[in-house]
């Protein structure tokens, strides 16, 4: 398996380059860019389609749910879509899940996790396997069930 290109888009100095260290200590893994605004971080990833795109939501400039609206649209303009976008944030409120998977995001961890999470997460996003965080999997599921409420248990027992 070739490596993993990552492109990690935080504006906080430290979580970015703890994040790098994290990843890179992985074989399977190389950060191949880094930014720490939502506007450098789009034209990064504009300019090197990395395999897979961390971001904060909370970034300065434009936020990662409108850098990933506007990465989404310049992939379908091309017709691309190699870039996965893994969402790494401390927001774990309805309004922003459900945001950053409107928006196109293909995975959802919150920056409390386990390190070791992290590389598995990279991965399975790489994979085009959504990785959506244990902590906000309820968000996921409680919106899916209001979108698409199954039958009633009246319409179950007639069957």
């Amino acid at each position: 398996m070739s490596e993993i290109r990552v492109v990690l888009i935080e504006d906080h100095d430290v979580v970015r380059i703890g994040l790098k260290m994290t990843l890179q200590s992985d074989k399977d893994i190389q950060v191949v860019g880094e930014a720490a605004n939502g506007l450098e971080g789009l034209k990064l990833l504009e300019m090197i389609q990395p395999d897979v795109a961390i971001v904060d939501i909370g970034l300065p400039g434009i936020d990662g749910i409108e850098l990933t609206k506007r990465f989404r649209k310049f992939q379908a303009e091309r017709e691309t879509d190699k870039t996965q976008v893994l969402m790494l944030t401390m927001q774990g409120n309805e309004e922003s899940v459900l945001a950053a998977f409107s928006a196109g995001a293909d995975s959802y961890c919150m920056k409390n996790m386990d390190m070791n999470r992290l590389a598995e997460a990279v991965k399975s996003t790489h994979g085009r396997s959504s990785w959506i965080d244990p902590a906000i999997a309820s968000i996921v599921l409680h919106q899916l069930r209001e979108s698409f409420p199954g039958p009633k248990k009246q319409e179950v027992r007639k069957r």
